[in-house]
């Protein structure tokens, strides 16, 4: 029998995942703080499946909660179940490297399929697809390193669907599964344009990364035009498209930066430049 453990300190929540939970075949441990949570965590560890945390807790800071879990080293999937619905909000969970992040209130069909993903994959030792980030983020400095050692050029890419106007990190979420057809659609088209050793991955709800190696000249103009060329046949092909928008930008080392982090940081700050428009005014 699998079992979980919950953080949430909303009566109703623990009990609607219980019972769903139930229904399931699943034993779930439930928690509405912290020291509650991490003395069963601590007794537990070794029988739990998986870790349900609630980040926007009411009395207590959910992401310092994270942070503690995190340290302690535990080979157990995260899942964040919460009513936290920005970008930053699943941008930092993602970098505390979080293995799923669902919204409330949560459809309960996809959230038992996810919960299933997370433990079947976690026990045969692969990874969902949900945290390819931090692949990517391997691969990055990885190619980083090598270009480094070559004196050659690597560059970062992120291509964001959005509605024009929208702030990339404050714009509120709205993840239904109508939505996710939408992007699962754009990911596979695009995924087809690169070839290795580039990469490109899912990166939160609306975006995607790449690691785009220079093999002698740029490269990034040619990708770019073929990422708005092959949009425009998703959008010629379905109306469902027609409110939402593709931008992409990128970054370059060494020009953009030395390393990873500063890399990332500078392709989410001129990604959020351009999706304001301020980019757009100059």
């Amino acid at each position: 029998m699998y079992k979980i453990i919950i953080l949430d300190d909303m009566a109703y929540i623990r009990y609607r995942v219980k019972q769903l939970l139930a229904e399931e075949g699943i034993e779930i441990y439930e928690a509405a703080t912290s020291f509650d949570f991490f003395n069963k965590l601590y007794d537990k560890k070794s029988e739990i499946n998986l870790i349900i945390l609630e980040v926007g807790l009411s009395t207590e800071d959910g992401f310092e909660v994270l942070k503690k879990i995190k340290a302690m080293n535990l080979k157990i999937p995260i899942m964040v179940l919460t009513k936290m619905n920005t970008r930053m909000d699943f941008i930092t969970c993602i970098k505390e490297g979080i293995s799923e992040y669902i919204l409330k209130p949560f459809d309960p069909k996809i959230f038992l399929r996810r919960i299933d993903n997370l433990i079947v994959s976690h026990e045969k030792g692969e990874e969902p697809e949900e945290i390819i980030y931090l692949n990517f983020k391997e691969y990055m400095i990885k190619q980083i390193g090598k270009a480094k050692e070559e004196n050659t050029k690597v560059s970062i890419m992120m291509v964001s669907l959005v509605k024009p106007g929208s702030d990339l990190y404050e714009e509120k979420i709205d993840i239904k599964e109508t939505y996710l057809i939408l992007i699962d659609s754009v990911y596979e088209k695009l995924k087809s344009l690169f070839k290795l050793p580039d990469l490109f991955a899912k990166h939160g709800f609306s975006n995607f990364v790449g690691v785009i190696p220079w093999k002698d000249k740029n490269p990034m103009d040619k990708i770019e035009k073929n990422i708005q060329s092959s949009y425009r046949e998703i959008k010629n092909k379905n109306s469902k498209y027609k409110d939402y928008e593709i931008e992409s930008v990128f970054v370059t080392y060494p020009e953009d930066g030395q390393e990873g982090e500063e890399l990332l940081n500078n392709l989410e700050e001129k990604m959020q430049k351009k999706i304001s428009g301020s980019d757009r005014q100059k």
